[in-house]
């Protein structure tokens, strides 16, 4: 640390006490931006006289990452908004002075482009002024619309105007250490349209037993649907509604066990996961000589046969838990006696899931029966017995 404004500024840090209270911690937060926005003066100088190859760093994210414990995303968030900046002196000065926020800073590095940004640096002056007493919300469809008409009047001023580029799209899917996945997308404002309304439709409805879950969840559930439900109907690529869509490693006794399994990519399965996917799925015997070494390739022979699973759909037309609405098309056939534990692969031992209450029965303390009548009987956790009735009329 070097200065004697940084020294007072750690003892201050050091002596602070911020309250739960509604005015200390609003402007606390409002104090933080006014310091983000000398630091983000400060970078935007240190990366323009290319100060970061001091240490052999390659570039100014690099050195954030490795000087002050960045991750990438954030150290390129804060070059970007830095970069920005520097073309746009009076936005960064209104943010020093507390006129602007954060949040509103976020949103014109976010929406100004490249293209735009000479012509929004020219009436920087009159949009400060507008954005200060404006709320998140209003500065950004503000500032779409003016990205809109900036970007409609330089296409006006152009004889020949290039052909408008095609939108950009991104998605990352990672493993985590814990075998689980991370996703992130950056999405064009069309498909992010398109997604979005995709996955409010897509999002099972609430049924009585289901778990309380947030937002965030009931999309995440949404998405896999949707991939399920592509998996099960695409016909350009071998599949169709056979599903050889995961490949999944389990020795017999394994499986007769519930578990452990694993993915060919050695992502492990829990045994709740590896009996609901035993219940619909396509299974082939390797043989080895025990050293994974593969000596024989068996015929696949299939769970639920398409000409059953046609009758089921037939029968129960959709999800049989009692209150979903879950159609066949988004529906896995459920083995009430599990194959693996001698369960018989016909009408009479088979009923329609669809995912969600597919994964619910595999839990522990819930129970379903299917009984002579066609009702089908489901017994929760706590006792609590609920009933779905076959459905009338014609399919």
């Amino acid at each position: 640390m070097s200065g004697k404004s940084l020294g007072a500024l750690a003892e201050a840090i050091e002596a602070v006490v911020v309250h739960p209270d509604e005015a200390e911690i609003a402007c606390a937060v409002g104090l933080r931006d006014r310091l983000d926005a000398k630091i983000s003066a400060a970078v935007g100088e240190f990366d323009a006289a290319g100060l970061w190859d001091g240490d052999g760093s390659v570039s100014m994210v690099a050195w954030l990452r490795a000087h002050t414990g960045r991750t990438s995303r954030q150290a390129k968030r804060t070059v970007a908004t830095a970069t920005k900046l520097r073309s746009l002196p009076q936005v960064q000065e209104a943010w020093v002075d507390g006129r602007l926020t954060g949040g509103h800073v976020d949103a014109i590095v976010a929406i100004v482009t490249d293209r735009t940004l000479p012509l929004f640096a020219d009436q920087q002056a009159l949009i400060v002024s507008g954005l200060a007493e404006a709320t998140i919300e209003e500065a950004v469809r503000f500032l779409r619309d003016w990205q809109a008409r900036a970007e409609a009047l330089l296409d006006s001023q152009d004889d020949d105007p290039e052909p408008a580029a095609e939108p950009t799209r991104s998605l990352h899917l990672s493993p985590t250490l814990d075998g689980r996945g991370r996703l992130d997308a950056s999405l064009d404002p069309e498909a992010h349209a398109i997604v979005r309304k995709a996955l409010s439709l897509a999002q099972a409805p609430y049924t009585v037993g289901d778990d309380a879950k947030q937002a965030e969840e009931l999309r995440a559930d949404a998405l896999v649907d949707i991939a399920r439900f592509f998996l099960d109907h695409q016909t350009t690529r071998p599949g169709g509604r056979h599903r050889p869509h995961l490949n999944v490693i389990v020795t017999l006794q394994d499986l007769i066990d519930g578990g452990p399994a694993r993915t060919a990519e050695d992502l492990p399965l829990d045994a709740v996961t590896l009996r609901r996917m035993a219940c619909d799925a396509g299974i082939h015997r390797i043989i080895t000589d025990g050293r994974s070494a593969i000596l024989d390739y068996g015929r696949t022979t299939r769970t639920i046969p398409p000409a059953i699973y046609t009758s089921l759909v037939v029968r129960d037309r959709g999800c049989r838990f009692p209150g979903c609405d879950r159609p066949a098309d988004w529906t896995e056939g459920h083995h009430i006696t599990p194959w693996e534990h001698g369960g018989t692969t016909d009408l009479s031992n088979l009923v329609l899931l669809c995912s969600k209450h597919h994964h619910r029965i595999h839990l522990r303390g819930w129970h379903l029966k299917l009984l002579p009548t066609g009702t089908v009987e489901i017994t929760l956790p706590d006792g609590r017995v609920r009933t779905s009735k076959p459905p009338t009329g014609r399919p």
